[in-house]
């Protein structure tokens, strides 16, 4: 079921090479050397050609250009179509497998609900037996507390891009003035690589949170 979405990306990574040379933008910044922009630093920066970002220009345009908005637009209704195969293969092997009555059977209360609980009891509806009840009270408190995580979470991610971009302006300036002529003259990737450095290991700390968080929120949503 990958298959298909592997071989479109890869399509469109090479029509961004093949097409990267005559892109007009890219064209444009390559020709300009009578262009000069200003400093990027206050000390040790000179004025720049514009066609000095050439090679970074064309790199940009192998990400970001037509071919990858169709990927885009193909991803977002391919999820959607392969949600749908998975259901029907889903349901072929519980039916060939015959486990069609398994979900009924195994949603069971969690032991430690019951013995929270078990003092407040009610009728449930549906199936006729009396079963432990969770007061509205207890709910309101613990579905605030999941909200509040679920936000804190949002928030903290919002503040990470932010961090990012806001390092990012710094950085470019601490290497367009840097001593060494190698991280001088390419400060564009340096500055790229150590930011997606840092997303890396923003996003390994983050999934380690959210595991823990989830786990966390489960546990507190169903004892």
């Amino acid at each position: 079921m990958l298959i298909p979405a592997a071989l479109v990306g890869l399509c469109v990574f090479f029509y961004g090479i093949f097409t990267m040379n005559g892109s007009q933008v890219s064209q444009e910044i390559c020709k300009a050397t009578e262009v000069f922009m200003c400093p990027l630093c206050d000390k040790n920066c000179s004025l720049q050609r514009l066609n000095e970002s050439c090679i970074y220009a064309k790199v940009t345009y192998l990400f970001d250009n037509g071919g990858t908005v169709f990927f885009a637009i193909f991803m977002a209704i391919w999820a959607t179509v392969f949600l749908e195969f998975w259901k029907r293969r889903r349901s072929t092997l519980t039916y060939t497998w015959d486990l069609i009555e398994w979900e009924e059977e195994e949603e069971t209360l969690r032991p430690q609900f019951e013995a929270k609980y078990y003092k407040m009891e009610r009728v449930n509806p549906i199936s006729g037996k009396p079963e432990p009840h969770q007061p509205s009270s207890d709910k309101i408190t613990r579905l605030l507390v999941s909200i509040s995580g679920i936000f804190f979470m949002i928030s903290l991610v919002i503040t990470a891009v932010f961090a990012v971009v806001v390092y990012r302006l710094v950085v470019m300036e601490q290497f367009a003035s840097f001593k060494w002529n190698f991280i001088k003259q390419h400060w564009q990737f340096a500055t790229s690589a150590a930011a997606v450095c840092i997303n890396f290991v923003i996003i390994m700390a983050l999934n380690l949170a959210y595991e823990k968080i989830a786990y966390l929120l489960t546990n507190l949503g169903k004892s």
